[in-house]
C-alpha cells in the first residue's frame, strides 16, 4: 500500500499479501485496507520511504493488534555517522534486550469462561498498522519496557471475535544493538492493514469470490467415435491404381447387367416354348380309365 513517498507491505513466505478495498483519508495522511490472513503463517511488515530530502530522521513505527512492536530508522542524517537506510520491516517482538518472538497469523483463542466476558479489548484488534514520523535523533537510549505477551483469549460471545489474531512464535536470541533515543516531530503518514480470514472478506464482498474450476472435459468413449474413414485413402492411393479401380468397377457393373439380360431373354423364351406346346390328346379321343 503506498501514501505518497512512503508504502508498506505485508509478507508471508517471502511473497506479498493481495490487499483490497483501499481507501484514503481525506487530508490525505491515512490510508487503510483489507488483507487475508492464514493460520499458523508467519508475516513480516516491510516499510519503504522514496524520499531521502528530509533534513530530520524519518522512522516507520509498527504496531499490531494494538501492541507495539517497535520502529526502524527509514532515513537519518546523522553528522558524525553520514549514514542513511531508506528501507526496513519487522517480523517479531521483543520480549528482552536480547530475544524476541516472530509474528504469526492464528486462530483466535475462545472460552466460554465469563471470566473473560469483561476482558478490555484492544479498538485495533485485527489491524496491522505502521507510522511514519519525523524524529529527531538523541546520542544513546535505554531498552524500552517489553511485555510477556501471553496469548490473546475471548469469550465466545464477544464482538471482537474475528477468527484470527496475531500471536506470537517460539522465542529467540539475537545480538544487541545500539539504542537511539528520538524525539517526535510530527507524524508524515498512516497505513492500516485489516486483516480476517480470507472465508470472512469474501463473505462480506470485501474479496473476489474463488474461481471456478474448469470443467474438464470427458474422454471419448469408443462408442462416441464415428469411423468416418473409408478402406481407400484417396489422398495417399497411386492414381493409375485408382483408375484400375474405377474400370474394374464399372466392368463388374457390366458383367452384372450382362447376367441379367441373358436371364430376362431365358425366361422370355422358356414362356414362349410353353404357349406352343400342342395338346396332349386328340379332339374326341376317347379315354379308358377302367
Amino acid at each position: 500500500m503506498q501514501l505518497g513517498q512512503f508504502s508498506a507491505v505485508i509478507t508471508v513466505e517471502g511473497a506479498p499479501v493481495s490487499e483490497y478495498a483501499v481507501e484514503y483519508s481525506a487530508d490525505g495522511l491515512e490510508a487503510t485496507c483489507w488483507i487475508a490472513s492464514e493460520n499458523d503463517k508467519n508475516f513480516r511488515i516491510e516499510m519503504k520511504n522514496t524520499d531521502a530530502s528530509h533534513q530530520c530522521s524519518v522512522s516507520g513505527r509498527t504496531s499490531v493488534d494494538g501492541i507495539d512492536c517497535g520502529g526502524r530508522l527509514l532515513f537519518h542524517r546523522d553528522g558524525a555517522r553520514g549514514s542513511k537506510s531508506t528501507t526496513g520491516f519487522r517480523d517479531s517482538v521483543a520480549t528482552s534486550a536480547n530475544t524476541r518472538r516472530p509474528l504469526a497469523f492464528s486462530r483466535q483463542i475462545l472460552t466460554d469462561d465469563d471470566e473473560y466476558l469483561n476482558t478490555p479489548i484492544s479498538p485495533d484488534l485485527g489491524t496491522i498498522k505502521v507510522v511514519f514520523r519525523l524524529v529527531k535523533l538523541h546520542a544513546g537510549g535505554e531498552a524500552r519496557k517489553v511485555e510477556k505477551y501471553e496469548p490473546r483469549i475471548l469469550h465466545e460471545r464477544s464482538k471482537k471475535a474475528i477468527g484470527h489474531s496475531v500471536q506470537f512464535g517460539p522465542e529467540y536470541r539475537i545480538h544487541v544493538h545500539e539504542k537511539r533515543r528520538t524525539t517526535v516531530i510530527r507524524t508524515l503518514a498512516t497505513l492500516v492493514f485489516r486483516y480476517r480470514p480470507l472465508e470472512l472478506l469474501r463473505a462480506e464482498g470485501i474479496a473476489p469470490p474463488a474461481e471456478r474450476a474448469a470443467p474438464q472435459e470427458r474422454a471419448a468413449t469408443p462408442s462416441d467415435v464415428l469411423d468416418l474413414t473409408t478402406d481407400v485413402d484417396d489422398e495417399t492411393e497411386d492414381p493409375e491404381e485408382a483408375q484400375i479401380k474405377k474400370l474394374q468397377l464399372q466392368l463388374d457393373t457390366l458383367k452384372k447387367k450382362g447376367k441379367q439380360v441373358k436371364r430376362e431373354h431365358s425366361d422370355v423364351k422358356m414362356k414362349k416354348e410353353v404357349k406352343t406346346e400342342g395338346p396332349i390328346f386328340a379332339p374326341g379321343e376317347v379315354i379308358d380309365l377302367t
